[in-house]
């Protein structure tokens, strides 16, 4: 059971907020520009509708949902629920295609590098999970 002063309460705030913003910075860059992000990793621009999708899709559920559960894990835990779900499939779907080398680009860093964050959040989202109050 956490209290407001406990440890573990506090790192699972932080890993929401490393989420949050990570996912608001990145979602950010796919939504509004990702003819950069395409560019930065030398991949085509042939279909990049699915990237300005999944930016959008990270502002809103990764970045401000973790933000917001952020204030209070254990009240919004059915928001912080949602969040790691979103960052566990999204890892699983990004380590799938990154496996398979289903992208386009030649600079791998760019995909191996949020992976390995996405990795870790997702894995410390789901370590620090709110426990049900009794």
């Amino acid at each position: 059971m956490f209290t407001r002063g406990d440890v573990s309460l506090d790192k699972t705030r932080l890993v929401l907020r490393v989420c949050g913003w990570s996912s608001i910075a990145m979602g950010m860059v796919f939504f509004v520009y990702p003819e950069w992000y395409v560019d930065l990793e030398g991949a085509t621009t042939d279909n990049i509708a699915w990237l300005r999708n999944l930016g959008a899709a990270l502002v809103a559920v990764n970045g401000v949902g973790a933000l917001l559960a952020a204030r209070d894990p254990e009240g919004e835990k059915a928001l912080y629920d949602v969040v790691m779900l979103a960052s566990v499939l999204e890892t699983i779907a990004l380590a799938w295609s990154t496996f398979a080398w289903e992208f386009t680009a030649t600079e791998e860093i760019f995909i191996t590098g949020p992976l390995a964050l996405a990795f870790l959040v997702s894995i410390a989202l789901v370590a620090l999970r709110p426990k049900p109050t009794a």
